[in-house]
């Protein structure tokens, strides 16, 4: 069970129920390759929207994303969620689209293919896209790539080089009968981890578990005890 996007930096535990989201923090860290966990698409990027159907054929439109990247396993995959997706020049709406193929190509670049519209029609539609994300000569993210009809006529949403920064998002996973395993990406390795007992909160406090470190990822084992404890991220 894993986060989702929120506005709100929340991971609530408790003896039977987790709940749990992230904290969103502004500053980011840089780093050297694309790893596993959330980004986000900087506030005021637009995209632009082309074809037949699109007022006078062409506009740019915003684009608001937040993007889950798993290369954990062997084929990596990539989850996005756009409370601002555009179609055939209509009005915007939310979709979250979900990579069906996905494969590391050179210089640290991914690829992800799938259907557009798979969320919304599992059967399947003829909108399909074409992203890659590579990193960039200052340490960040790039995403590039087409969305597009291929069943005829003219509709395609162009991404050129959209800069993504890192979101620390937070995981759980079970670790016995009496304690979870939180974990999160090493791009925030000058974050501290931090508990309330309740919100509002009036105040945080520092889990002091020992950070273990596999990979790209970093980790606390934590009781789950038997009252609910609210988790986030901060930068100090």
């Amino acid at each position: 069970m894993q986060s989702r996007i929120g506005p709100q930096p929340l991971l609530a535990l408790s003896k039977v129920l987790a709940v749990f989201a992230c904290h969103l923090v502004l500053a980011w860290p840089a780093w050297a390759a694309i790893q596993s966990g959330g980004y986000e698409v900087l506030p005021g990027t637009t995209v632009e929207e082309w074809g037949d159907r699109v007022p006078n054929r062409s506009r740019m439109v915003p684009l608001s994303a937040t993007l889950r990247i798993d290369l954990s396993s062997t084929q990596p995959s990539l989850t996005a969620v756009i409370p601002n997706a555009v179609l055939e020049g209509g009005d915007p709406f939310a979709l979250t689209v979900r990579s069906e193929t996905g494969a590391k190509m050179t210089n640290d670049t991914y690829r992800f293919t799938g259907d557009y519209l798979q969320d919304l029609y599992p059967s399947g539609t003829q909108y399909a896209f074409d992203w890659k994300l590579s990193t960039s000569t200052n340490a960040g993210v790039l995403w590039n790539g087409i969305t597009g009809w291929v069943g005829g006529h003219a509709w395609y949403v162009n991404i050129t080089n959209v800069t993504l920064v890192p979101r620390p998002l937070l995981s759980i996973l079970p670790a016995g009968t009496a304690s979870v395993q939180i974990e999160w990406s090493t791009n925030f390795l000058d974050h501290t981890l931090e508990y309330a007992n309740s919100l509002p909160a009036p105040g945080w406090s520092i889990v002091t578990n020992a950070v273990a470190g596999a990979g790209d990822r970093l980790s606390v084992t934590v009781d789950t005890g038997a009252s609910t404890r609210f988790y986030r991220l901060r930068k100090p």
